[in-house]
């Protein structure tokens, strides 16, 4: 292996090689060596290798039926989901976006009440929720509904709720990370979203990964300011404001 690449992760093939692996190139980019594959019509110049699931867990499915499996299964007194997104298309949310931009009075959605119940429950028993939202300003009419809609009332039920606005920010890159969620300060799965703001699934973070992910979702939720001081202090964004 030349001197000038840097060993990202390597696994053993058992017979002595070190093969698959990733490196570094000090120019970047990643050079990828794994079990060369020949599937039919590779243009020229092409090739295909294969790297098991193993030696990239963030990018293979999780092994639990589902996101929300995972989550019950390890969470116990902390969970933190960062989410760097500025729309999503929910089906929880009902007709609610609709609602709040015509100017309905409040929020229907059929499952809305069950969520906050189920906060309130958790916060009563020591089972933290928290929800760190990095944005960009200004906020799109989507992170308007969901912080007027449903933050206000998911922090009045109990839920830890802070902002972290990177606006020409030295730290703007941190919403490169996408959406993920830290369970008990160890256990760290990505969410996944197509183009139109649509949940796909998720992946799970090795554990040699995840102490990066936990640390700088620590980090950004100690620079973070709480929602409601936020809010507070960002009227113009508010319904009533925009409508005046």
């Amino acid at each position: 292996m030349p001197n000038t690449l840097t060993r990202i992760r390597v696994q053993s093939c058992g017979n002595g090689d070190e093969c698959p692996a990733l490196d570094h190139r000090p120019g970047g980019g990643i050079e990828v060596t794994g079990y060369h594959v020949d599937p039919a019509g590779l243009p020229p110049g092409e090739a295909v290798v294969l790297v098991p699931d193993t030696l990239l867990p963030e990018v293979t499915d999780l092994t639990v039926p589902s996101l929300g499996s995972y989550l019950a299964q390890h969470h116990r007194t902390d969970l933190l989901r960062v989410q760097t997104l500025s729309w999503y298309r929910v089906e929880s949310d009902g007709e609610d976006y609709a609602r709040y931009l015509a100017g309905e009075a409040e929020a229907t959605a059929p499952g809305k009440q069950g969520w906050l119940d189920k906060l309130r429950t958790d916060a009563e028993v020591g089972r933290m929720r928290r929800n760190l939202h990095v944005v960009e300003t200004p906020l799109t009419d989507y992170l308007r509904y969901q912080f007027e809609w449903c933050y206000t009332a998911n922090t009045d039920a109990g839920q830890e709720i802070r902002v972290l606005d990177v606006t020409n920010s030295a730290i703007a890159r941190l919403g490169n990370l996408g959406d993920f969620t830290v369970v008990e300060h160890e256990h760290v799965a990505r969410s996944r979203y197509d183009a139109d703001g649509r949940y796909v699934g998720a992946v799970q973070v090795s554990a040699d990964a995840a102490e990066a992910y936990v640390a700088l979702a620590e980090l950004a939720w100690q620079i973070a300011t709480p929602f409601t001081t936020w809010w507070a202090a960002n009227p113009g964004y508010h319904r009533a404001m925009q409508r005046a």
